[in-house]
């Protein structure tokens, strides 16, 4: 009798489930990260543009161009505040769907555990019973008068 697991729908069911919520934390830590680098992509031009306008402005600038690197800046910050926003927002969606693959993770190792002690307990009584058929067999053998003696 070959062995069944009556729980092996559940199993499947709950190894889909764990895929589907590893899944989504790979792709709202791609999102994350994605968003980190683009802020940190425009702090970097801020540093690079502020000794820009330091230099334009030693050299001379028109006001037209004074106010144009002025809205600029302020277009950057703007950016980099919404990006912030993003990155701490992100950040704690990360942290609940690393809670749910966890969990989802955790609920299907509880089930393979089960599974492995299911099957080890099936071989253990499969092997009892080879051993026991075996040892009928030779009982039967050595009743059994010789023949042709």
């Amino acid at each position: 009798m070959a062995f069944r697991f009556p729980l092996k729908s559940l199993q499947r069911l709950r190894a889909i489930y764990e895929r589907r919520e590893g899944q989504r934390l790979a792709a709202v830590t791609l999102q994350l990260f994605t968003a980190q680098k683009q802020l940190a992509a425009l702090k970097q031009g801020q540093t690079n543009e502020a000794g820009s306008l330091s230099k334009s402005l030693q050299k001379g600038m028109t006001g037209a161009e004074v106010q144009f690197q002025v809205v600029c800046s302020a277009v950057r910050f703007k950016r980099m505040k919404v990006l912030a926003q993003l990155v701490e927002s992100l950040s704690r969606q990360r942290e609940g769907q690393l809670a749910e693959y966890r969990e989802a993770r955790q609920n299907l190792e509880v089930i393979t555990r089960l599974y492995e002690r299911q099957h080890a307990a099936y071989r253990r009584t499969q092997a009892r019973r080879e051993q026991q058929q075996a040892t009928d067999m030779f009982l039967i053998r050595s009743q059994t008068p010789a023949q042709g003696h």
